[in-house]
């Protein structure tokens, strides 16, 4: 096997081991709670911990990147989130829980704008979208790996979040063998220098955040994670409280759009080969937008079992594509940088976006949080056209 095939291998374990610790608070949590005598929505603490920690350290990634490297740059953070998800079995309280979570939270930031990074430089956009679907692989075996010591071990909660910090621990070592290997120097890049625009050699973090395209894109970000997550957390409790859908059928129909999610990116993976990459995006944002539609009309239950199964596949490509794209856009010296900026907005975006929906339905009802999310499959389809008007 080449290098790069090696390479190549060792992101789709990043990836998959990525997505492991991210359900697992879902299932842990009632278990937490309890040892730790604190309120159920306190939860709340512990994502916004985490989500904290991933922006400092997905914010100033390509800073990172610039000192560290690749290799040692995954080392580092995969070292991390296996740290704090030991210290989760050590934690005493709750506010040290807490702290833990922020540790887990920028090893988990740089794992991700990292890897997106080198994958956005040196992989196809084909790779890029099954990178992103190897996620929804972890995030799926996180919840059985957790589940099965639950169940085996007396619900034995800390031993839960042990073994996944010994998975990641693991694969630790794995990017500690191969560090050397993810000099990108040693790898030809997957776009050519007349493919980038490659004319700043000593471009800052704050030029970066300059650029008229980099800004535009930190927008559609937020606005694409606040979509995608916002979607998935209001859609069953739309469908049973104001539309009269069982609880049966509304489980079923939120697990056809992540399923449709994960499935289109498999899909997608395939077809970014065949057709222009910018173009198969217009028409995802297009049939997002009309599945934000259908999902918004009330009026029988078949409108909403369409609108989330068309939103789940049309928003399936729609991430892994854009950071594929970022090097494209902005060029290979500034791209590095963005990845980690569009990370970051794509964090805020997913904690903050969804808070909103909820806060606009509490004021006006519950039906307006449908309309929040057509509002934003809008505005995301105005951002893209933009980006691609400005980086032309």
């Amino acid at each position: 096997m080449r290098t790069s095939g090696i390479l190549l291998l060792i992101a789709y374990l990043g990836f998959i081991s990525l997505g492991l610790p991210d359900a697992a608070h879902g299932i842990n949590w009632p278990f937490v709670r309890a040892a730790f005598h604190v309120p159920t929505g306190w939860l709340g603490l512990v994502i916004a911990g985490g989500g904290v920690g991933y922006l400092i350290s997905s914010f100033s990634v390509g800073w990172l990147l610039s000192r560290l490297g690749v290799g040692w740059l995954l080392v580092m953070s995969s070292g991390f989130v296996s740290f704090g998800l030991f210290g989760f079995y050590i934690s005493t309280s709750f506010t040290i829980f807490v702290l833990y979570a922020m540790v887990i939270g920028v090893g988990s930031g740089a794992i991700d704008a990292g890897l997106n990074a080198y994958a956005a430089e040196h992989f196809s956009t084909k790779h890029m979208n099954w990178l992103h679907a190897a996620f929804g692989v972890g995030a799926t075996a996180g919840p059985i790996i957790v589940t099965s010591v639950l169940l085996h071990f007396s619900q034995h909660w800390r031993l839960a979040y042990a073994v996944i910090g010994s998975i990641l621990l693991l694969m630790t070592l794995v990017f500690f063998f191969s560090r050397d290997l993810w000099r990108s120097d040693q790898h030809a890049p997957k776009a050519s220098l007349e493919e980038v625009k490659d004319d700043d050699l000593n471009i800052t973090q704050w030029q970066a955040l300059k650029h008229p395209v980099v800004r535009f894109q930190i927008a559609f970000f937020l606005l694409y994670t606040g979509i995608e997550v916002g979607v998935g957390q209001w859609a069953f409790t739309l469908m049973t409280e104001t539309r009269g859908i069982s609880i049966a059928n509304a489980g079923t129909w939120v697990a056809v759009y992540w399923g449709a999610l994960a499935f289109g990116r498999a899909i997608f993976g395939f077809l970014v080969e065949k057709f222009s990459v910018d173009r198969l995006l217009s028409l995802c944002l297009v049939g997002l937008v009309l599945g934000a539609l259908s999902f918004t009309n009330s009026m029988h239950a078949y409108f909403s079992y369409l609108g989330l199964a068309l939103m789940g596949f049309c928003a399936a490509p729609i991430f892994p594509c854009m950071i594929s794209q970022t090097v494209v856009r902005v060029g290979k010296r500034m791209a590095t940088y963005v990845i980690g900026f569009q990370m970051s907005a794509a964090v805020t975006g997913a904690m903050s976006l969804p808070f909103l929906s909820g806060l606009i339905g509490e004021q006006f009802g519950l039906t307006f949080v449908s309309v929040s999310f057509l509002v934003y499959a809008v505005a995301l389809l105005i951002f893209f056209m933009m980006i691609i008007k400005r980086a032309n």
